[in-house]
């Protein structure tokens, strides 16, 4: 049976992260009669994210103590997973886990498997502020624009790769906040990895800290170095010339 690591980044999740992961998390996992195992990543938390995640059981603790950025935190619970195929997804749960049977699926058929919240299938019950939504509509169109995309949605946070992809792609990538996810598209895009793109239900966090106006100026600037590391990103590719 090939074995689905589960990639979950945690950053200030003290209050929801052992509920998430034991109540609902691990019931709709072993519901599914697969091997798999559930890898959380503490990015330097100022709560007690650290002491919840290290005492849980059943799953396995990658922490360190510097926020360095939820693109970094996938990338150590990549380097420390053993799955066939490796699927992330946000500590909040705003993906339906019915997402998770897309994934099994099409784990033979895809190298890249991606949730979507803006297909016409898709189902967003409650959307997020206009300004969350003009933000992201011009952050899809750019990034479309710059990379060569076909996407809906690059940003959505339910995403699976097979895992010596990954594993293989870690070594080479840069980002490490938002714009990791553009990082991993357009390396995917580079190496002529197939995509899947599939419509979610996804439920907007209404408690999300993150700040829009600093965000977007990271995230403008990243999409810089990924263009500027476009070599490293096609040195395997080079390799077997």
């Amino acid at each position: 049976m090939k074995k689905l690591s589960v990639i979950i980044p945690c950053y200030n999740e003290e209050k929801c992260i052992e509920h998430n992961i034991n109540d609902i998390v691990l019931p709709c996992l072993k519901s599914k009669n697969i091997d798999f195992e559930i890898i959380l990543v503490n990015d330097g938390s100022s709560d007690n994210t650290k002491e919840v995640i290290t005492k849980m059981d059943n799953v396995i603790s990658v922490t360190y103590d510097d926020n360095r950025g939820k693109g970094y935190a996938i990338r150590q619970g990549i380097l420390a997973s053993k799955g066939y195929y490796v699927l992330f997804m946000d500590a909040d749960l705003s993906t339906d886990l019915k997402a998770i049977d897309v994934v099994l699926e099409n784990i033979d058929k895809y190298d890249f498997i991606i949730g979507s919240r803006h297909l016409k299938e898709s189902v967003i019950p409650q959307k997020q502020p206009l300004i969350r939504q003009f933000v992201g509509f011009c952050c899809r169109k750019l990034v479309n624009a710059k990379f060569g995309f076909k996407l809906k949605d690059t940003q959505c946070g339910f995403k699976a790769i097979k895992g010596d992809i990954a594993r293989e792609m870690s070594l080479k990538t840069i980002i490490d906040r938002f714009a990791f996810d553009v990082e991993y598209l357009y390396y995917a895009k580079l190496n002529n990895y197939s995509i899947l793109e599939f419509p979610v239900t996804w439920i907007n966090d209404l408690s999300s800290t993150v700040k829009i106006a600093s965000s977007s100026m990271d995230f403008l600037k990243d999409m810089s170095r990924i263009k500027s590391n476009k070599k490293e990103y096609l040195e395997r590719k080079n390799n077997e010339k």
